[in-house]
Order: C-alpha cells, then sequence, then structure tokens
C-alpha cells in the first residue's frame, strides 16, 4: 500500500524536524569536553539502549501497529545525566541500526514482504524518537532547578514535565503515523491514541525513576548501576504477559465457539454470523477498531451461558415447552456469572456485553434494563441475533427472506430493539457487508 499524499507530507515534516533536532544536537555534543568516566558513561548507555530495542512489545495485532520498548530507561538516564544532546544523538543512532538490523532479517526471511513502503513506514520511527527524546530533554532541562537531581521539588516537577511530554507526543506521533498509514480519516487519531493508551500502566511510568536512578548511580556507583536491570526486565515480562493474555483470550473465543456450535448443530455458524453482523453495524456506527473487535468477539461468545444446558433442551428440534423456554433463558445469568469469575480475562472477554443481549429495549426483558442502561454492545448483538434467528433454518421451519426478516426489525424497533441499532444494520445492508454473510448462511442451508 502506497504513501498517500497526506501521509508524505507527515513523513517530510517528521524527518525535517528530527534530522535538524538531531543536527543540532551533535553539533553541540561535539562542542564540549567529556571526561573519561562521561565518555564511559555515554558509551555504556548508548549500547544499553541499542539493546533495550531488542525487547519489545506490540500494543495492537493490526498489520500496523504500535510497539513498546525499553530503551525510554537508558534514554531518560542520558537526559538526567548529561542533557538532551546526547540522549537524542544516542537514541537516533541506536533507532537506525536497529531498523536497518531489522530490515536485514527480514529481507533474509521473507524477501517477498519487505516493501520501500513498510520499510519507510518503520525508518520514520528514527526521526520520532528524536523528536521525542529532544522535547523531553528540553523540557526538563526548563524546568529543572539549581539541586541534584530528584532533589527538591522543582527537580521533581521536572522530572514530571518530561515524563509527561514524553509519553503525550510519543503517542500522539504513533496515532498520527498509524492512522495516515492505515488510510483512515484524520478523526480517527484519537480513537487510535486511546487505544494506545489503555495498555499504559502505572508499572510502566515507574521507567522514569528507573532512569533517574540509573543516572544517579552512575555518577556515584557505576556497578551497582547493573541491579536495576532485574526491575527494568521484570517490567518488560509483566507487559509480554499481558499482551499474551490477549492472544489466548481470542484463542479462548474461538475455542468456546467451536464447542457451542459442535454441541447443536442446528445453530452450527450461529454466533459467527451473529459476530459478523455486529462488527458490521459497529464500524457503520463510526465505532474505533478496537470497539469494532470487541463487539465482534462479544458475538463470539454470546451464548457462551449455554455450555451447561442439557442436550435435550439444547438440541430439541421442536419448539420448547414453557419449562425448557425457561431453562434456556438462564444461559445470560450463566455468562453474567463468567464474567464475575473470570475476572483477568473480563478486559479482552466481554460476558457482560455478550450477557444483556436478550434484554428488550422497553424494559421486558430478563433484567429489565430499560434503553440505553442495557450496554450498547448488548443492543447491538441483540439485532444480530434477532436477525440471524429470523433468516437461519429450522427443524421446524425455514429461515425467512431479507425483506422479510427486515421488515419485523422495524416493526419491533423501540419495543424489543434499540432503533438506532436497528438503523446502523440497514445502514451496513445498504454498504453490502451483510449479504455475504447471509449469502455463506443460506448456501450451507
Amino acid at each position: 500500500m502506497a504513501p498517500t499524499p497526506r501521509e508524505w507530507l507527515w513523513y517530510l515534516l517528521v524527518f525535517g524536524v528530527g534530522c535538524s533536532l538531531w543536527g543540532v544536537a551533535l553539533s553541540d555534543l561535539l562542542q564540549q569536553t567529556w571526561s573519561q568516566q562521561s565518555l564511559w558513561a555515554l558509551g555504556a548507555l548508548a549500547v544499553v539502549t541499542f539493546a533495550s530495542l531488542f525487547r519489545y512489545v506490540r500494543l495492537s495485532d493490526d498489520a500496523y501497529h504500535s510497539v513498546y520498548t525499553l530503551d525510554d530507561v537508558p534514554l531518560y538516564a542520558l537526559i538526567f545525566l548529561q542533557g538532551w544532546q546526547a540522549a537524542v544523538v544516542v537514541a537516533g543512532l541506536a533507532r537506525l541500526l536497529f531498523e536497518v538490523v531489522r530490515v536485514f532479517q527480514a529481507w533474509r526471511q521473507h524477501p517477498e514482504r519487505v516493501h520501500w513502503a513498510h520499510v519507510l513506514y518503520h525508518f520514520s520511527n528514527i526521526p520520532m524518537t528524536v523528536n521525542v527524546t529532544a522535547a523531553a530533554g528540553l523540557t526538563y532541562l526548563a524546568l529543572k532547578g539549581p539541586e541534584a537531581l530528584m532533589e527538591g521539588p522543582q527537580n521533581m516537577a521536572a522530572v514530571a514535565g518530561a515524563t509527561a511530554v514524553w509519553f503525550f507526543l510519543a503517542f500522539a506521533q504513533n496515532s498520527l503515523t498509524l492512522t495516515l498509514r492505515r488510510q483512515l480519516p484524520l478523526s480517527w487519531m484519537l480513537q487510535v491514541f486511546r487505544q494506545n493508551l489503555r495498555y499504559i500502566r502505572l508499572h510502566v511510568l515507574m521507567l522514569v525513576p528507573l532512569g533517574a536512578l540509573l543516572a544517579i548511580f552512575l555518577e556515584t556507583l557505576p556497578w551497582v548501576a547493573i541491579l536495576l536491570l532485574v526491575p527494568v526486565v521484570l517490567m518488560h515480562n509483566a507487559l509480554e504477559a499481558q499482551h499474551k493474555l490477549r492472544l489466548e483470550s481470542v484463542s479462548t473465543i474461538q475455542a468456546l465457539a467451536r464447542y457451542l456450535e459442535e454441541r447443536d448443530q442446528y445453530t452450527q455458524g450461529h454466533s459467527t454470523r451473529v459476530a459478523g453482523y455486529a462488527a458490521a453495524m459497529a464500524a457503520c456506527m463510526e465505532m474505533s477498531d478496537e470497539e469494532v473487535e470487541q463487539v465482534r468477539r462479544a458475538g463470539l461468545i454470546h451464548d457462551i451461558g449455554k455450555v451447561d444446558i442439557p442436550d435435550a433442551i439444547l438440541r430439541k428440534p421442536g419448539h420448547l415447552t414453557d419449562t425448557e423456554r425457561q431453562i434456556m433463558r438462564t444461559h445470560t445469568d450463566r455468562a453474567v456469572d463468567l464474567g464475575r469469575r473470570l475476572v483477568s480475562l473480563s478486559r479482552e472477554l466481554p460476558f457482560r456485553e455478550a450477557a444483556y443481549h436478550h434484554e428488550n429495549y422497553d424494559g421486558s426483558g430478563h433484567y429489565q434494563l430499560v434503553g440505553e442502561e442495557i450496554p450498547l454492545y448488548s443492543r447491538i448483538l441483540a439485532v444480530a441475533d434477532t436477525f440471524d434467528a429470523m433468516t437461519s433454518d429450522r427443524p421446524y421451519r425455514k429461515g425467512v427472506a431479507l425483506e422479510e426478516a427486515l421488515k419485523t426489525l422495524r416493526e419491533v424497533s423501540g419495543r424489543q430493539l434499540d432503533p438506532n441499532c436497528v438503523k446502523a444494520f440497514e445502514k451496513a445492508l445498504e454498504k453490502g457487508t451483510i449479504q455475504p454473510i447471509l449469502a455463506e448462511n443460506q448456501r450451507k442451508s
């Protein structure tokens, strides 16, 4: 995918600013007088900065995504210890060498995947890192007082200010780059920013004081500084574990959905279709990529509470009795209970949203939630679930045609279903994202 004109303009801007800042920093650095201890510290931090770039964690699973690296700690130390110029020069050189190595590795392993536009996208990380480092370093220089590092309220405020600038500018640049690379409207930049920011936790902010401690130890007790590797590695492992949990959550969703469909042959493919319909609706409601994905996941597990429903009821070919119908309705309660029990997975698996898909918009449902008291994802799923139930074949009836199902959706809009979600379904129909899923269902029937 070749860069758009807007993307080219962004690259020209970010490379122009980054190269200018790096040139100024190098010029200032060459005019300084360096002691042997300072040169040793600069070389050590440069090596650590380069090495730490190879320990990174993806913040999303998209083709174009942000990553979190551990080079922050040595770069913070350079800012606090030797000034923004040294940090900028090291940041630019380390990132340049890292990107060259990564491109070479990619070319050796998968030469067919190495495209110039992709290389340009990755190499834009070099000036963006330079810009972030310079902005944070200059902020610290402007705010710090005459006391030693981490001494006095003014210096503490300077560290906090540099940290705020670092994180804000880093995520703002990344968000704009990802938005342009994915060829999304600029209005999506805030959503991408929030998507990246949600993975940053308090333990990541601890990298800032670790950088300050590293600077202090390098000045006073250089060999003790090695001990700081332990908390830094633990920080990385925590982020890596979080990413693995997200991947495992997706696998869990898929496995649960397959298990349910294997149990009930008459609704085979139902969860997948509901997930597809719901995701198409969410996209038409201008939700972010992350929110659309969460809606899709909710669709995949919306019937997860049926795992405990007896086969005699779940697989019954005819109509259910009142008693059996009452038992079947308990699957929403089970889904709510799962969400309470599996707290560690509740962020990735939207159990609560999946559980309320049988609530009626007018408050006549099982939990008697009214209107917007029902989670938005649940209201979307209610439309998708109702449509699939009407258009799918059952042993006791044939699925209805698209026009008839659409007519019914409009009739129950405002009573059973959210009118805005029904409109989103109609919009998805106009865009043609519903028809392929429906056609595949009818083909298999």
